[in-house]
């Protein structure tokens, strides 16, 4: 991409994150960005449709970002204890730019988006497991990881939301249902 392109790109998504920290989505006008990212509408434009396109693609880089840090995805079945302990950590580690990126009316997208994708991977990679129970277990599990991050926040060493939040893994995840030899 073009230096100059992506100077532009920068100079929006910084003016966006900038505002979307003081106000919600539905608040910010074009005008406003524009203002303070120093270009004109016309170039604003030239890159996004409108305000709403820019904040999916901010959403969207931020997942990636989240989603790539996980270590453990393609063996989620084999060891779900670790990669839900994976998705907290890699959850509590972008808290403060989920909660800029998604605050507000946007909030659900976050999680509803998280789970979207993690269940694809999972279920592309382990394609024997998909089953309605299972999907369920899923959402219930990173639904509940993303909001109890989402919750005030916690204790500095997290060692006693850690414990309770891996108990609580343990009881929905001995819940997956196996597939049998001759589905695997």
């Amino acid at each position: 991409m073009d230096l100059r392109i992506q100077r532009t790109k920068a100079a929006i998504k910084k003016a966006f994150l900038q505002l979307r920290s003081q106000k919600p989505i539905e608040k910010i006008t074009v005008t406003e960005l524009t203002k303070l990212a120093n270009i004109n509408k016309a170039t604003f434009y030239l890159h996004y449709s409108d305000i709403y396109a820019l904040s999916d693609e901010l959403e969207d880089s931020l997942i990636d970002e989240v989603l790539t840090g996980l270590k453990v995805q393609e063996n989620f079945f084999d060891n779900p204890q670790q990669y839900a302990l994976e998705i907290f950590k890699a959850l509590v580690a972008h808290r403060d730019e989920i909660d800029c990126v998604f605050s507000g009316g946007r909030f659900a997208l976050a999680s509803d988006k998280i789970e979207s994708r993690i269940k694809v991977a999972l279920f592309d990679s382990s394609p024997a497991y998909k089953t309605r129970k299972n999907e369920i277990i899923v959402t219930f599990l990173i639904q509940g990881l993303f909001h109890s991050v989402k919750t005030p926040r916690m204790s500095g060493d997290m060692r006693e939301e850690l414990a309770q939040l891996s108990q609580l893994t343990t009881l929905v995840i001995s819940q997956i249902e196996r597939p049998t030899v001759n589905e695997q």
